[in-house]
């Protein structure tokens, strides 16, 4: 019997969690991520507590190959648990969707770097190949790599990093490298999301060897599901899938301010004698409007979630109308989630502002996100709403992939 038959043979139903065991263990996991927020603030990546949880759980090993250990899950259960995970630590949920997400690609690509398990650790740098970092030069047995790379969240908590760079003849390639053979920048100091690690990482004439290539963003074919074994995101678009994952994040983080909030008005006194808020009109008039974008938020969310899917499930790609949507729907909701926030903060009383306050953190967290290049509303409504026009020739790649 082979390896993979062997990993297969022990991974039959029986063994396998449900989708539901697998929601409830990350809704489990909330108020242990809610405790330990502020320390992976400090700490400035994920604690290693955090990914044992993370381990323990199987939500490692949730889109994983069965053939290989894993549990064979898609679009539906990844982005349900991002978001809820996102209610316990956004700097949390974001660094997991990312070493899941990237995980498949090792999957695909480099199944050998895995060494007979379902799940390896692995960073990306943010170096997309509009903007790809370093030169790659072909020698024999693989390339001579020299870079710098910027902003690879989880790389604090990886194995490996993913890394876009550019052959000696200008084209883009995709490469593998060790953790332990690149040298880390302490750069990630930041107000919000502080616990992503998203640092920069470079090397000086690294040899990386040929069996360490991956398929850039977009060069992915895509392709049905292959029924003998539940690979359901092997193959299909890295970005559409970021259209639900960064998203999540921002809905979680305000569902999280939301229930937050609510309990805040319930048992809050305001100060100079004002007397329980509860009783407070405009307290249920600002908690209405903060349940009433919170909601759109999620609707707009859970549509993303909808089609990315279903899109996933068939193994098809997304229609130039699908995606333009699709990109625009992912800041629109971060600004739907970041206006909600806003709107309970303004009404919660100034202890919120303390640095040890969930309130604050919520906020920082999703003003940073806001920021991140793919929900930054300007960029994705030029490229979306040119398209959707037809009066560009050659629509932005992002779009089509």
């Amino acid at each position: 019997m082979t390896a993979t038959a062997e990993r297969a043979e022990k991974t039959g139903p029986a063994d396998r969690p449900s989708a539901e065991d697998l929601i409830a263990r990350a809704e489990a996991l909330v108020p242990v991520l809610r405790e330990r927020a502020q320390h992976c603030e400090e700490l400035r990546r994920i604690p290693d507590e955090t990914m044992a949880d993370l381990t323990d759980a199987g939500l490692f090993d949730l889109v994983a190959p069965r053939s290989l250990g894993g549990h064979g899950y898609g679009m539906r259960e990844f982005g349900t648990i991002t978001r809820i995970l996102a209610q316990g630590c956004a700097s949390t949920a974001w660094v997991y969707s990312f070493l899941v997400v990237h995980n498949v690609s090792l999957v695909q690509d480099t199944p050998h770097l895995l060494h007979g398990k379902a799940f390896a650790s692995c960073a990306l740098s943010a170096g997309f190949q509009a903007t790809p970092s370093g030169t790659a030069t072909k020698v024999d047995g693989g390339w001579r790599l020299t870079g710098r790379w910027p902003f690879a969240s989880g790389i604090m908590n990886s194995e490996y990093s993913l890394l876009i760079t550019t052959d000696q003849d200008g084209e883009l390639l995709g490469l593998v490298v060790d953790v332990a053979d690149v040298t880390i920048h302490d750069v990630w100091h930041m107000s919000g999301m502080k616990g992503t690690g998203s640092n920069t990482f470079s090397c000086e004439d690294l040899f990386v060897p040929a069996d360490r290539q991956w398929t850039v963003f977009g060069q992915e074919p895509i392709h049905p599901l292959d029924h003998g074994d539940d690979r359901p995101l092997e193959g299909f678009s890295m970005i559409r899938m970021f259209d639900v994952l960064l998203a999540a994040v921002a809905v979680g983080s305000a569902e999280a301010c939301l229930a937050d909030y609510k309990q805040r008005i319930l048992t809050r006194t305001v100060g100079f004698g004002l007397g329980p808020q509860r009783e407070h009109r405009e307290a249920w008039v600002r908690y209405g409007d903060a349940v009433t974008r919170t909601r759109i938020a999620r609707l707009v969310w859970d549509e993303t979630h909808r089609v990315v899917t279903e899109l996933a499930d068939a193994g098809d790609k997304a229609s130039l109308e699908q995606a333009c949507e699709l990109r625009m729907a992912s800041p629109a909701i971060c600004r739907l989630a970041r206006e909600a926030i806003d709107t309970m903060l303004d009404g919660a009383g100034s202890s919120v502002n303390e640095l040890r306050s969930p309130f604050q953190r919520y906020k920082r967290d999703v003003d940073t996100l806001k920021s991140h290049s793919y929900l930054h509303w300007d960029g994705a409504a030029v490229t979306a709403g040119a398209a959707l026009l037809g009066v560009t020739d050659e629509p932005d790649g992002l779009l089509l992939v």
